[in-house]
């Protein structure tokens, strides 16, 4: 005796449904989305440069933290897009992706953007005329934002189905008020940086928020 048809119909459903939202760890994603990290990260910071030469003061840390905000939600979320982490292993190949599109742009910058002009490099003052010191913490810093991402999506698609860029939105709501409390009680001032580092302990919430709320 044959099954009825839907039941059949059911199957194919099912295991389209865990196909296309199966982790993607191949080359072409891996290594495609370094790439177009890194380009992305170039085009922001000739923006984020183009953009400070243009305005100052208060509209000066505005359109910053702006493209802080835009360049982190990228950096953690963009990753975690491509490669759909749901475990251990995946989650690191998204960490991987942040990498490479940390040593995409460090190309792109020694070849393109030093020769240019484009900003001023004071850490390379600061480290005798060479920019190795910074670079090395450049790209962990990049590899961790991706890996907390990836968590913070693989976590979050543990209970129900979750899109990167709705986790995105979220935690840079939660920057903006983070660095709101900062600035107004005056434990900061009202500067990008305080953004940058707003952008990152609202990551660290999303975080912990995400996994309380599965345990729910």
């Amino acid at each position: 005796m044959l099954p009825p048809l839907g039941m059949w119909e059911n199957v194919r459903m099912t295991s389209a449904v865990e196909t296309a939202s199966a982790p993607k760890d191949d080359l072409r994603t891996i290594l495609g989305g370094g790439i177009t990290l890194g380009v992305i990260t170039a085009l922001g910071v000739v923006l984020f440069a183009l953009l400070s030469r243009a305005v100052n003061g208060t509209a000066q840390t505005v359109v910053q933290s702006l493209l802080i905000l835009a360049g982190g939600a990228v950096f953690s979320y963009l990753p975690a897009h491509r490669v759909r982490p749901r475990e251990i292993d995946s989650i690191a190949w998204a960490a991987l992706i942040g990498l490479l599109g940390a040593l995409t742009f460090t190309v792109l910058d020694i070849v393109l953007l030093r020769p240019l002009n484009v900003y001023h490099w004071t850490w390379d003052e600061i480290g005798g005329g060479s920019g190795f010191w910074y670079i090395s913490v450049w790209w962990m810093g990049s590899a961790t934002l991706a890996w907390l991402g990836a968590w913070t999506y693989a976590i979050a698609n543990a209970k129900r189905p979750a899109q990167a860029h709705s986790l995105a939105v979220h935690t840079v709501l939660i920057a903006v008020g983070v660095f709101v409390i900062l600035t107004v009680v005056r434990l900061a001032p009202f500067i990008s940086a305080i953004m940058a580092l707003s952008f990152c302990l609202a990551l660290l919430i999303q975080l912990s928020l995400t996994a309380a709320l599965r345990r729910r």
